[in-house]
């Protein structure tokens, strides 16, 4: 009989063993996934917080002929930061009709007003881009009706919140006029 006592003392010192390393796999697994949720749930937040959208009249979207020194036509457009982040314009990309312009397209970005430095909340940024497949839009609006209407896609991320950046977009079918 104390042959069974014996090991049944072992049996159960190895199984609080057992039990107790289980339980701190388990509180430490809970714990990473606890904070993955806090992040998924801060990462939810913010892009709720952050937004672009096309600013001015969509049927009068200027486009200068032969405006650059290569000739280029160029089309002058405005975005507005409608959320409360700091936008990073340095990341803003354009597409035009499907077409995706390289970063060369993109000729000057300026905030309005003139006084801000970042593209905060509420800033428009004045987007003028030039590039080859704009070069029949004059002949297009030459002729008679002569109307080109063209879709903007742009897309752009925010500052780094918190370590999160996260991106936003705006479609807009415009009509542009000579200006």
């Amino acid at each position: 009989m104390a042959d069974g006592g014996a090991s049944t003392i072992i049996m159960l010192v190895t199984a609080l063993l057992i039990s107790s390393a289980a339980s701190a796999v388990l509180i430490q697994e809970w714990s990473s996934t606890s904070r993955v949720m806090q992040q998924q749930q801060k990462g939810l937040q913010i892009s709720e917080e952050i937004g672009i959208d096309f600013a001015g009249d969509p049927m009068m979207v200027a486009i200068e002929f032969g405006a650059t020194p290569g000739g280029l036509n160029e089309i002058t457009f405005y975005i507005q930061n409608t959320g409360v982040h700091t936008m990073d314009e340095t990341s803003l990309a354009v597409i035009v009709d499907g077409e995706t312009l390289t970063d060369a397209s993109i000729t000057n970005l300026q905030f309005f007003p003139n006084t801000a430095a970042d593209w905060d909340p509420h800033v428009l940024l004045e987007v003028k881009i030039a590039d080859a497949a704009f070069d029949n839009y004059d002949e297009e609006m030459a002729a008679p009706g002569g109307v080109k209407e063209i879709t903007l896609f742009a897309i752009a991320r925010s500052n780094s919140i918190s370590g999160i950046s996260m991106s936003a977009e705006m479609v807009e079918e415009v009509q542009l006029h000579e200006s």
